[in-house]
């Protein structure tokens, strides 16, 4: 197998679910360490394609190649694609309830391989270092959200995938996300957004691309769709 020029390649993926055709010939490519914004109106097939990224089963992949560092991630299951440093952090963002943060943290390492040690993690997020002992899913969505970040970094991660990381969150804490992304941005990690908050998203992201009815409708840089009213409009209600 030919060692791909990205560092991610996604190559005309399709995906289902059952009968419905999601995911219709995506394509993109992202170099180490960007951030992308992939952007769309509700039903665009956004979260359905960073699923697919991750090698879940919904939506079942039909069709089309994914590379990670020259890795073919298409053939894997899910599991198999954390392993390869694949880490997504869905919308609900899967604290577990019943178990303190150090807990939740801990149990992400239980299989290899590690990424940060909790320390480390503690000095990346001083606020879950002074929850530790706490129930996690009593804490406030903002916390919830930098823990479900937390830990796709206690493994060894290459590529973060995030589906709404913003809902739900105060600006000042979307604020705290955003400072932690650009951190893990100055780490080499790749990170691919999904965000109704288009504009935030933009203004933190390096690229963007916009779905519509699963397919790729625009891919250029973040600070395009900022400046094109018409493109935002059209695409995004924005």
């Amino acid at each position: 197998m030919a060692q791909e020029k990205s560092f991610f390649s996604v190559q005309d993926i399709h995906a289902y679910y059952g009968e419905s055709y999601i995911v219709q010939g995506v394509s993109f490519d992202v170099e180490e360490g960007e951030i992308v914004a992939l952007l769309g109106r509700y039903g665009a097939g956004k979260t359905s394609t960073l699923r697919a990224l991750a090698r879940m089963d919904d939506p079942k992949l039909s069709q089309g190649e994914i590379y990670l560092d020259g890795l073919a991630l298409h053939p894997l299951k899910s599991f198999q694609a954390a392993q390869a440093g694949v880490q997504l952090v869905p919308e609900d963002r899967r604290i577990i309830g019943g178990l303190t943060v150090e807990e939740n943290l801990i149990l992400a390492q239980v299989a290899e391989p590690k990424g940060w040690e909790l320390e480390r993690i503690y000095d990346h997020f001083p606020r879950l270092g002074e929850r530790r002992n706490q129930d996690a899913i009593t804490m406030s969505g903002g916390e919830q959200q930098m823990l479900a970040v937390a830990r796709a970094l206690a493994r060894d991660i290459k590529i973060l995938l995030l589906d709404e990381p913003y809902e739900g969150l105060a600006p000042v804490i979307v604020k705290e996300i955003e400072s932690i992304l650009m951190e893990v941005r100055s780490l080499g990690i790749t990170t691919i957004i999904v965000e109704q908050n288009a504009v935030a998203a933009l203004q933190l992201a390096d690229k963007a691309l916009i779905l519509d009815m699963g397919e790729i409708v625009f891919r250029g840089s973040a600070k395009e769709v900022l400046e094109d009213k018409e493109l935002r409009h059209e695409y995004l209600a924005i």
